[in-house]
């Protein structure tokens, strides 16, 4: 990070020579064609060229003087105030310094240099040079405040980015020991009831399961493939306890298959589906996924044959709670979550979001 702000800083230098030196020549040039009408030019051109020269160095104090405001966090009555006496002065000082190179350098007059003259006509003429100071100082404090604003927003992107992330790591976070005291609950109940075998083959499972879900991308997105990998793995623990009970089908659209979605969405909804409403009926019980793309979004649909539980039809426990305050957090209002109960169909939940082809923020 340090390395970084260096370059920055580095490049801004740069930059601001760049700028200041070329400014500086474009207004000499022009002054020197502003020379070219009169009917003794050298006299003159030598005045415009003392006076861009003396004003380069006088944008300098301006700048150490435009720092030195900022840096105290000067009220603006004071800023103007001090710029425009400053930019005076200094504006009679490179006035008067073409006024003598002109003295000195150009034709000579009877009598010598008059430095009375000199003065005179070096602060009659200071309004001039005092403008362009002006207008640099202007110009400073406007890009210095426009780097200061680009440099705010970076930083709340950035808080924001943190926040989001920490928010949506949390939630995800509260899934695994909720999954985890159920799956254990289940293999308490093999061991039980005398079933070694299939509870050691859901430990197994369960093992498996754990290692793939506490590895998640860099950003804790996922494809929709790699989700729906790890909703089967999940899908095999159920099976051990379940046997033929449990029908799954599974259906994705390949063109979706890249999308992004943020980890584990899906495998609390269908572990709702199947403890709630599979493994509460007696029975054989279907649970249907479909993904398809719905133009510029993804549509995800989970269906349970047997029906919900009360507690599903009041769209509470955490499974649903944790799905909605996950999409809202990554999602903001661009997505739709939504639970029904049908008497033919039963439990179903639909979640359309936007189809993203790299990781978001999560």
């Amino acid at each position: 990070m340090p390395r970084m702000g260096q370059d920055s800083g580095q490049i801004d230098r740069r930059r601001f020579w760049l700028c200041q030196v070329a400014g500086w020549l474009a207004y000499g040039l022009v002054s020197a064609l502003g020379a070219l009408p009169y009917r003794d030019t050298y006299p003159v051109l030598l005045y415009f060229l003392g006076t861009s020269v003396a004003a380069f160095f006088a944008s300098l104090v301006m700048l150490a003087l435009s720092r030195h405001l900022i840096a105290k966090r000067a009220p603006w009555l004071k800023t103007i105030v001090l710029t425009v006496a400053v930019a005076y002065v200094l504006g009679i000082a490179c006035s008067t310094t073409g006024t003598v190179v002109e003295a000195l350098c150009g034709h000579a007059k009877p009598g010598g240099v008059h430095w009375s003259s000199v003065a005179l006509v070096g602060f009659a003429n200071a309004f001039a040079p005092a403008i362009m100071l002006l207008a640099w100082s202007a110009l400073y404090r406007g890009a210095w405040q426009w780097r200061e604003a680009g440099e705010r927003e970076r930083q709340l992107l950035a808080a924001e980015s943190l926040a989001r992330e920490a928010e949506l790591k949390a939630l995800r976070y509260q899934i695994t020991p909720h999954f985890l005291f159920n799956a254990l609950n289940g293999i308490s109940t093999l061991v039980g009831e005398g079933e070694t075998q299939a509870a050691r083959r859901m430990i197994s499972l369960l093992a498996n399961f754990l290692r793939s879900t506490l590895e998640p991308s860099q950003h804790g997105d996922v494809t929709i493939a790699q989700e729906l990998t790890q909703v089967m793995q999940y899908v095999e623990i159920e099976r051990v306890r379940l046997g033929q009970r449990l029908v799954v089908s599974v259906h994705c659209d390949p063109a979706v298959r890249d999308t992004q979605i943020p980890h584990l969405l899906l495998q609390p909804l269908v572990e709702n589906a199947i403890r709630h409403g599979i493994a509460a009926h007696t029975g054989e019980g279907r649970l249907s996924i479909t993904v398809t793309s719905e133009g510029s979004d993804v549509r995800i649909r989970i269906e349970n044959s047997t029906g919900a539980t009360q507690e599903h039809g009041n769209a509470a426990g955490v499974g649903l709670n944790n799905t909605a305050e996950r999409l809202a957090a990554r999602y903001k209002n661009n997505y739709r979550f939504s639970t029904s109960v049908d008497a033919q169909r039963g439990w179903n939940v639909t979640i359309e979001v936007p189809r993203q082809a790299l990781a978001g923020v999560a």
